[in-house]
């Protein structure tokens, strides 16, 4: 539906449609070994959580994207709240 979209004070990365379900998507990236889904810790999830209600989303995934060594890796973890 839309990227970057402004909620009050805040941003949701990706507001989308699956099957008909208004979903908030929140990225994270990171270079190296660590897990980028590590980044969105429970206060930042807490915040991305209220924010997609506030949009009308009943979904909140989050999606992190690891770049290093020449791979680019994906972890999704949907459904969030």
């Amino acid at each position: 539906m839309a990227t970057n979209v402004r909620v009050g004070r805040g941003e949701i990365d990706i507001l989308a449609l699956d099957h008909g379900v208004r979903v908030a998507v929140e990225v994270r990236t990171s270079r190296g070994r660590e897990d980028p889904v590590d980044a969105a810790d429970p206060g930042k999830r807490r915040r991305a959580s209220r924010l997609a209600w506030q949009a009308g989303a009943r979904r909140f995934d989050v999606i992190g994207v690891g770049v290093g060594d020449g791979v680019v890796e994906f972890h999704w973890v949907p459904g969030v709240f």
